[in-house]
């Protein structure tokens, strides 16, 4: 008959040891061998049999008393138990504890959490078991809603369509564009977006704004671009012209005498609002100057007089010019 293993040994502990020692040593052993860890199964077994005896008050005095919890191998009539009288019936055979194990009740009964044993470091209560799934955030949607120029300038409150997290049903929802709106400005809805997963939280909805194009206006942050053509004879005179604001009004602008193309001017406090809450941005006016393609004998005599009379004035345009 094989001896029976010295379980103090194998836990590491002296005779003496306490319940409360032998627990602590079984629980640092355990994480280290545990199979899950890398650990040897049979070394693994070995700790779970010697914590099976010790850690149980009675098998640990039958075991101090006669070298053996089994009492098939106790003498019969050795302290009232005979051959064939198993005190300890039930415990079951170490397939048995580690199918336990692997069900979530324990190497020793339900009284039993590994977690208890190894900090919920493998998941869930028994060995070979995964971790439950942590909540997932649902991601975030992105959608791009259209807004015309004037839209964008002045403000308004748009409608989109879209899925409801978890469902096939769609919602509506109203869009608030601000006053002075631009280009990729977002806004967001918070929850809106695809639905979370294990209990996870939605993801949020990000509107995501695009100004169309104006035939006249663009932007450029808070102030409104624009071009505005001028005659030859304005940009060489000067001239006080009318143009058109983007809200909607009419303003005078004076031209100054000798503007060349590309000139720009600027009237404060006709641009778009600053969403930001800055002051009002401006308009800017870039002059171009229209060369005319077709010349009226009238128009064509009063250039020809312009460039005798730049001759006469021995005017070059191009003396800078050095080859």
């Amino acid at each position: 008959m094989a001896a029976t293993p010295d379980y103090y040994k194998i836990l590491g502990v002296s005779k003496t040891a306490t319940a409360d020692e032998i627990k602590k040593a079984y629980r640092k052993l355990a994480r280290t061998h545990h199979p899950d860890a890398g650990g040897d199964e049979a070394k693994f077994k070995e700790i779970n049999e010697a914590y099976e005896v010790l850690g149980d008050e009675k098998k640990r005095k039958l075991y101090d008393q006669y070298g053996t919890a089994d009492e098939n191998r106790i003498p019969y009539g050795w302290g009232g138990a005979g051959a064939g009288q198993n005190p300890f019936a039930g415990a079951g055979s170490w397939a048995d504890i580690l199918e336990s194990i692997r069900r979530g009740e324990g190497a020793f009964g339900s009284s039993w959490d590994i977690n208890d044993i190894f900090g919920g470091g493998f998941g869930g209560s028994g060995f070979g078991q995964q971790r439950a799934p942590r909540p997932q955030q649902g991601r975030d949607m992105n959608v791009t809603l259209n807004v015309s120029f004037d839209e964008a300038f002045r403000g308004c409150t748009k409608k989109v369509s879209v899925k409801v997290p978890g469902s096939s049903a769609a919602e509506t929802l109203d869009v608030k564009v601000p006053a002075g709106a631009v280009s990729g400005g977002r806004v967001r809805f918070r929850g809106k977006g695809a639905a979370g997963a294990n209990g996870g939280a939605n993801g949020d909805l990000l509107v995501t704004t695009k100004i169309s194009d104006h035939p006249i206006y663009s932007r450029d942050g808070a102030d409104v671009l624009m071009t505005v053509p001028v005659t030859v004879s304005e940009a060489v005179l000067g001239a006080s012209i009318v143009v058109p604001a983007p809200d909607g009004t009419k303003i005078r602008i004076k031209v100054p005498a000798g503007s060349q193309e590309g000139t720009q001017l600027r009237v404060g406090g006709k641009g778009a609002p600053d969403v930001k809450g800055g002051p009002q941005g401006s308009l800017r006016i870039t002059l171009h100057v229209e060369m005319p393609k077709d010349l009226s004998p009238e128009q064509r005599k009063a250039m020809e007089d312009f460039q005798s009379a730049c001759e006469a004035q021995g005017i070059d345009v191009r003396a800078g010019l050095t080859a």
